[in-house]
Parts: C-alpha cells; sequence; structure tokens
C-alpha cells in the first residue's frame, strides 16, 4: 500500500503555526501507522521567508509533484493584507492551474486560515462551501461573490476542498482528516500526542471523548485510560485491570474516581457509547455487529445504553438516517 502524500504548499509569509499544527498531525498519524503518510513540502521557489521571519528552504518544485486521488494538498495561510493587494503574478497563475487541475484529477485540497484567499483567487472556491479567518470573512464575500462563505464554521468540507478558521482549526481540520482515513482511535491518539484536550467539530466546540478525563497527571491512570480504549471490544474487568497494572481493586477504583472524575464503569460506557456513535456512520454495519465491537454485551444491552443517554434508539442516529 503506496503512502498517502501530504504536500504543505509553502507561499511568501507564510504563517508558521497554519504549516506546523496540520503537519504535526499528519506526523503524529504517520508514527502510529507507518507507512501511511508521505509529508512533502513545496513552493514557488525552493526558498522563501514567514511572516515570523523564518527561513525555510529546500522546497519542492510543485509542477515535478506526482499525485493521485489518495493525495492532499494544504494551504497554510499567508500574510492577509499584503497578499490581497498584490497582482497575480506569472508563478501564481502557474500555481492555479495547477492546482485546479490537480483537483480535477481527485486530489483533496485544504486551506488554513487565509490560505483560503489562494483558492478563491484561484476560482476554486466558486459555488463552493467554505470557511476562512474572520478577518478574511468580509473581503472574500465581497472580493468573490461566488463562494459560499460559511462564517460560523470552524472548517468545512465541500467537494473535497477543506477550509478552516483561525490558525489553531487547521489542527481541527487535519484531524477530522485522520478520523476519515485512519478512525477515531487514532486521531484521539494524535491529539492525546499533541496535548489537543478539546477536539472541535466543524460547526461548534466539541469534546472528545476519547480525550475527556484526561486533564489530570497521574500516569497509572492515563495508561488505564489507553489500555481501556485499545481493548474496547473486550470490556475488560475491574480484577483484570488491576492485575495488568499491578495495583489492588480497591486502590485502582479510588485513584480513577479521584483523577478522571469517573468510575471505571462510567468510563467504559461513554468509550463504548462514543465509539458505536461513529461505527453508526456505516450503514453495513447491524446493531448486533456494532454491539460486539464496542465490547457491550449484546444488542439488548447497547440499545438499552445508548437510549438512556440519547433518548432515542440507535437506528434513529442521525449519521444512521442520513444513509
Amino acid at each position: 500500500m503506496s503512502k498517502k502524500k501530504i504536500v504543505f504548499l509553502i507561499l511568501p509569509k507564510v504563517h508558521l503555526q497554519d504549516l506546523a499544527g496540520p503537519a504535526q498531525v499528519f506526523y503524529e498519524a504517520d508514527q502510529l501507522h507507518k507507512n501511511t503518510f508521505e509529508l512533502r513540502y513545496a513552493g514557488l521557489k525552493t526558498d522563501t521567508i514567514s511572516e515570523q521571519g523564518l527561513q525555510l528552504g529546500g522546497l519542492e518544485d510543485f509542477t515535478h509533484l506526482e499525485l493521485t486521488r489518495e493525495d492532499y494538498i494544504f494551504l497554510p495561510g499567508i500574510d492577509f493584507a499584503s497578499y490581497k493587494e498584490q497582482p497575480v503574478s506569472e508563478a501564481e497563475t502557474r500555481l492555479f492551474t495547477w492546482l485546479k487541475d490537480r483537483h480535477h484529477e481527485g486530489v483533496s485540497i485544504a486551506s488554513v486560515c487565509s490560505g483560503a484567499l489562494v483558492l478563491a483567487k484561484a476560482g476554486l472556491l466558486d459555488h463552493i462551501r467554505c470557511t476562512t479567518h474572520w478577518k478574511c470573512i468580509d473581503y472574500i464575500q465581497q472580493a468573490y461573490p461566488k463562494t459560499r462563505v460559511q462564517a460560523n464554521k470552524i472548517f468545512e468540507e465541500d467537494r473535497r476542498i477543506y477550509t478552516s478558521a483561525g490558525m489553531t482549526s487547521g489542527i481541527d481540520m487535519a484531524l477530522s482528516i485522520i478520523e476519515a482515513i485512519c478512525g477515531p482511535l487514532t486521531a484521539a491518539h494524535v491529539a492525546r500526542e499533541m496535548v489537543v484536550y478539546v477536539r472541535r467539530s466543524g460547526t461548534e466546540s466539541q469534546k472528545s471523548y476519547y480525550l475527556d478525563y484526561r486533564t489530570h497527571f497521574n500516569p497509572t491512570i492515563h495508561q488505564v485510560q489507553n489500555y481501556l480504549i485499545n481493548h474496547i471490544n473486550e470490556n475488560p474487568t475491574l480484577s483484570e485491570l488491576a492485575e495488568e497494572f499491578c495495583v489492588s481493586e480497591r486502590n485502582l477504583t479510588r485513584l480513577f474516581k479521584k483523577h478522571a472524575g469517573l468510575t471505571i464503569q462510567d468510563y467504559k460506557d461513554v468509550m463504548r457509547l462514543e465509539l458505536a456513535a461513529h461505527l453508526l456512520h456505516n450503514p453495513n454495519y447491524t446493531q448486533k455487529y456494532i454491539a460486539g465491537e464496542c465490547g457491550f454485551h449484546d444488542e439488548r444491552q447497547f440499545r438499552r445504553l445508548w437510549k438512556r443517554k440519547y433518548h432515542y434508539p440507535p437506528s434513529r442516529h442521525p449519521e444512521k438516517v442520513a444513509h
């Protein structure tokens, strides 16, 4: 299986946070799943200077890149004030044509923050739902009226074009892509490694249950939580956990409640229901299969716990109904 190429197009006056955040997400994901992602860095020239003054060199010529439908192109944000005023250069014209050709071939394209302005100039955001940094929204709406700017979104995806709002939202968008490719547990592990304790959806702030209850600093309880997530379908008992981590059942129960803020059983339940919610996205999965994957005793227990939490049966889950 060939690696998915994640190409970062680095333009003059790039913002370092816009570049580093998503790049770190894909790097961490590749550490977990070796040979999944290949990070590449390209530009209009072999070197450029960031808005923060750091010189970046060794950039590839973007026209030499060979990409497939499995690959992604990222455009980190650039200095908005200067970029919107400068005329389109010959190099940019080549870049715009190249971007449109790659998108037509099926390559996904993503922008971070003011990087959406580059896509708008290229005509790639015409009739596309998109978002950008709040400082850029009015300008893009007026200068490029064909865009369908979503002012209240953290990130947006429409026809394989991903756009994100302010600088750190590029991390949220990258994590959502990781989740789509590798699954929610990998996305959670990456966020945990990057100490991102709050996952945000495209529409609003949202906590991830895989990361919730993890703001404490007790290493043993973190290990127990990791173990529970990685063995969620096995539904390990309290005695099995105590033996695995060489601690008494009583002490483990006390420490878990003290540091995580809820009981081990309650934690297992929210983990299993969170995974079930993701599995329900797939219309081919039966409730029996989902119950087994999430470590429930049977379908009945799954439905009972689900209904107690959400007040409607799994069959009426919005994502399930949408399919």
